[in-house]
């Protein structure tokens, strides 16, 4: 049990079934605990036998328990060890409640109903897209998205070779350019080649954002999500007290949420071509700080996925930002080089989409390769 005296919310369920005993928790839990790190509930006997979690509550015989969540772990093996911040319920149930007892034998794990599950989001995209001297890419990546409903994010570089207006109508917009209704943009450094990247802007109008910035951030399904500009000397700087690290800062206070990420072109780490760029490290301080999950970036014609890292960029698999190289939108293909720290999983020939399930307090990635292509990639996670 943790060191401190847990705080004790009192609750009265009007059941002995499992099933509404967890659904009362989750409920509280939504309610109450939305400030909380990851959060799972659990069931103890007085011998400490039966444990919940993944917010769903397993009764491991029918006699007095004490239920409770806690906010953060080491492993499900021993929740009285290792169970920090402790929040308890002191459950009544009624002398009169129904009935519903869980077989010692069969011990009932019950989780929330679909009805209470809010529905998942899905955003998806890639970055360096659309390249004029050869669409055939861009069209087989436009494929998958096709068929892959949800919101899109376009990681820089859309139309080569410089981001004009008419690259963008010209070779962008036969591909991707049929989502542009539902795409969330960020800028890459091509889109510069063009002054002020006024093609971009031109062409995405309202979506980009402030035009004298390239930064915004938007809400999916309770994450904040923030599109950040990495051409740091177009906007003043990335370091701490720039505009746009305040402006992160900021709306990182105003905006508090559970699950939060980052998409922005130039790699914070990365092993391809041009490799780890450091001028966005004190935005990546400041989302780490923040507790953010994911950062999703290009630059790099690869797909490269890293384990969880800190703000040195050493593995931290409890709290770390999990980054995606993305680079497969259609552009072309680039070498890889030494695997750099933290690097999982590589590859330098499939073009594909990276597809982003969004829960409220979870998420889950794929990679969707382009038809014909063996590569893919998956796995799961949860909010800090």
């Amino acid at each position: 049990m943790p060191a401190s005296s847990p705080e004790t919310w009192a609750i009265e369920v009007a059941s002995k079934d499992p099933d509404v005993i967890a659904g009362s928790l989750v409920a509280l839990w939504r309610l109450r605990m939305r400030v909380s790190h990851q959060v799972i509930v659990f069931a103890r006997g007085p011998e400490g036998g039966g444990v919940g979690y993944d917010r769903g509550v397993l009764l491991a015989r029918d006699q007095a328990l004490q239920f409770g969540v806690c906010v953060s772990w080491e492993s499900f093996r021993d929740l009285g060890e290792v169970c920090r911040d402790e929040v308890r319920f002191s459950l009544t149930v009624p002398a009169n409640a129904r009935s519903s007892k869980p077989s010692a034998s069969a011990p009932n794990r019950a989780s929330p109903t679909p009805t209470q599950a809010p529905s998942d989001a899905v955003l998806v995209g890639a970055g360096d897209i659309a390249s004029c001297s050869n669409l055939k890419g861009s069209a087989a990546t436009a494929a998958i998205l096709d068929h892959t409903p949800g919101a899109i994010f376009a990681a820089g570089d859309e139309a080569y070779p410089s981001g004009s207006l008419e690259q963008y109508q010209a070779c962008y917009a036969p591909t991707w350019g049929r989502f542009r209704a539902r795409t969330k943009p960020a800028l890459g450094n091509h889109e510069y080649l063009t002054p002020h990247a006024s093609g971009y802007f031109a062409y995405f109008g309202s979506a980009a954002g402030n035009a004298t910035r390239g930064y915004y951030a938007f809400d999916l399904n309770g994450w904040r999500i923030y599109m950040m500009n990495s051409n740091c000397s177009e906007v003043g700087g990335c370091q701490q007290g720039s505009p746009q690290e305040v402006w992160l800062r900021g709306d990182i206070n105003a905006h508090p949420a559970i699950c939060s990420m980052a998409i922005w072109h130039h790699p914070r780490f990365s092993s391809g071509l041009t490799g780890s760029d450091e001028d966005m490290q004190d935005m990546w301080a400041d989302l780490y700080a923040a507790g953010a999950e994911m950062l999703v970036v290009g630059h790099d014609h690869i797909y490269e996925r890293f384990a969880p890292l800190d703000a040195a960029g050493r593995i931290d698999r409890k709290r770390g930002i999990r980054e995606f190289v993305v680079g497969t939108g259609g552009g072309s293909h680039e070498a890889i080089g030494t695997p750099v720290t933290g690097s999982e999983v590589r590859n330098n020939n499939t073009y594909g989409v990276l597809k982003l399930t969004l829960k409220p307090d979870s998420f889950r990635w794929d990679f969707l390769p382009e038809r014909g292509k063996t590569f893919t990639d998956s796995g799961a996670g949860v909010c800090h």
